[in-house]
């Protein structure tokens, strides 16, 4: 573990606590991770429009070194601000998802830059654009029916979200998008080829590092490739298919899983 140069962390489940907030003791150990010559970033589904804002909410904003937004889809570079995407679903690809998903009751979503649009507004798409400070605009996506997209959420209550993941997981057939649940009621759809390990590995060119020095938390399905492909490590809360594949544990989201893991295994 002593050649780990970067450590990078989901967020919803694994960095924030369930009241959404980076807990002090966390906070504190990824701020000390300069000491020991360990740059930290973030790697998450969101826009990172949205998390470039939150990082200062969360007193994260001078500790973090890159945003791997859309679950691999963006990159940021906290210090030169300088934006790429990877692998765009193309925007005929949101309609051929709206109508796989007709028979089932869901709300949808395009991040586009510090907007977010909706197909209606309701209460969780409320407050998803209030928690990633976006505006909401109620759009029929038509405006993306020509043009390339970074990735469409799907929300819905969740036990109708458990019918629309057996759906994907029982009609199995090549798509030209990839579902991924990341919360008991959203829905992370994005280019097939896609996914947080592919973000992180152009990342990892761009710095010439290895992947065995690279640590990565995550929580659910969305970082199954980051956790397997890189030194991973599994949140307490994580779905058990994640400690499968992780090389190590940790406490929960709650319970400074994060702060606990690099105070013991690398600050001490």
């Amino acid at each position: 573990m002593e050649d780990i140069k970067l450590i990078l962390a989901d967020i919803d489940g694994t960095l924030l606590n369930d009241a959404g907030q980076v807990t002090p003791l966390t906070r504190e150990a990824i701020h000390r991770l300069k000491e020991v010559g360990i740059r930290f970033g973030i790697s998450t589904g969101r826009t990172p429009y949205a998390v470039r804002r939150l990082l200062k909410d969360w007193g994260l904003d001078d500790a973090t070194d890159y945003i791997i937004g859309f679950n691999g889809g963006s990159i940021y570079n906290v210090h030169t601000q300088e934006m790429s995407s990877n692998f765009m679903l193309d925007g005929e690809t949101v309609f051929e998802l709206l109508d796989d998903l007709k028979d089932f009751k869901f709300n949808a979503c395009i991040y586009d830059k510090d907007t977010l649009h909706t197909l209606r507004e309701d209460k969780l798409m409320i407050r998803t654009a209030e928690m990633n400070k976006l505006e909401l605009i109620v759009d029929d996506f038509e405006g993306y029916r020509h043009s390339g997209v970074n990735k469409v959420l799907v929300t819905a209550e969740a036990d109708e979200m458990d019918r629309i993941v057996a759906f994907f997981e029982q009609d199995p057939k090549q798509r030209n998008y990839k579902p991924a649940r990341s919360a008991d009621v959203r829905l992370e759809v994005i280019h097939p080829q896609l996914s947080k390990s592919k973000g992180i590995a152009i990342l990892l060119e761009q710095l010439d590092l290895r992947a065995d020095q690279v640590m990565t938390f995550g929580d659910m399905m969305n970082d199954y490739d980051m956790i397997r492909d890189y030194v991973g490590v599994a949140m307490g809360n994580a779905d058990e298919r994640i400690r499968n594949v992780a090389k190590y544990h940790t406490a929960s989201n709650n319970d400074d899983g994060i702060g606990v893991f690099i105070e013991e295994n690398f600050l001490k």
